[in-house]
């Protein structure tokens, strides 16, 4: 009796021994994913920006209206350059991270006053046949008008003034990939461009009286704008990056106030206001910062046994 219980035990023993030895031979517990608890994790979220930078301003396509109809074409006139100076640049905007690759924002940006320069020339041989030039300009250095029908000469008038502008952009991006930390891309922006032509002082550059002048009230205006820019992003922190890019801004056509002459003894006086195009190429630099940080998920779990 007792043998057999001894063998009974023995059986037993030996069985457990060799489950214990099967269970080492398993492969390693498989390791658990964390449990997904905000969804699938993504690069997006809301985020600031500031930028500056510098401007190359282009003004193109001078015209002139007259408040009594006249135009330059019967003043005998023609328009000469327009220029304008380069500003400086301050932007600030918040955006919105939509994916990795895509994001939008709005930004709004002051522009430093540049210098507005233009010009228009006359040259007359206009002569009547009272031999009386008809031209209001003079052509003789003793300030009568010369009977001389070969006679001719030039003048003209100087516009000098200041221009203010203010940049409001919605714009979108496409980011085209990151290698080590760089991110380039592309965009484009639409919305308005908020103006001010102030000081606009009308010079006659005349070869006997120059004394001739006239000044425009400040004239505000906005217009449709819209935008290009190109650029790349770099990764100072995680949620802080610093921009670099090139943007071509349309402004649309501004206008100067009626300019309202100060020397009327000639009774020239024909209330001009000039128009012309405006564009920037603009180098910006900037920073942008992620308000959400990254999603850092946790270490996996381990099984243990």
């Amino acid at each position: 009796m007792g043998g057999s219980k001894a063998l009974t035990f023995a059986t037993l023993f030996a069985i457990g021994v060799v489950q214990v030895a099967h269970a080492a031979d398993l492969p390693p517990a498989p390791m658990l994913d964390p449990p997904n608890l905000r969804g699938p994790v993504e690069e997006s979220g809301f985020y600031l920006r500031a930028d500056t930078g510098i401007a190359n301003t282009n003004a193109s396509s001078l015209r002139s209206s007259f408040g009594d109809g006249s135009t330059l074409g019967k003043l005998g006139a023609v328009e000469g350059p327009v220029n304008v100076g380069d500003p400086a640049m301050l932007g600030l905007g918040v955006g919105y991270q939509v994916a990795s690759w895509f994001r939008v924002d709005l930004t709004g940006e002051y522009r430093s006053n540049i210098a507005y320069h233009a010009s228009s020339q006359y040259k007359f041989d206009n002569i009547n046949a009272l031999g009386v030039q008809t031209s209001p300009c003079p052509a003789t250095g003793n300030g009568l008008y010369s009977p001389d029908p070969t006679a001719s000469t030039s003048c003209g008038d100087e516009y000098t003034g200041g221009i203010k502008t203010s940049l409001y952009l919605a714009n979108a991006y496409f980011d085209l990939g990151t290698w080590y930390g760089l991110t380039p891309y592309v965009g484009a922006g639409i919305g308005a461009a908020v103006y001010q032509v102030a000081g606009v002082k009308d010079t006659g550059l005349y070869p006997v009286y120059d004394s001739g002048f006239g000044f425009a009230q400040n004239h505000s205006g906005a217009n449709f704008a819209w935008a290009l820019m190109a650029g790349a992003s770099y990764s100072l922190t995680e949620n802080l990056k610093l921009d670099v890019g090139y943007r071509y801004a349309n402004m649309g056509r501004f206008s100067t106030g009626a300019i309202t002459c100060n020397y009327l003894a000639s009774g020239s006086c024909h209330y001009e206001t000039q128009s012309f195009n405006m564009a920037s190429n603009d180098i910006r630099v900037g920073l942008r910062w992620m308000l959400t940080p990254p999603y850092d998920p946790p270490a996996p779990i381990r099984a243990k046994y």
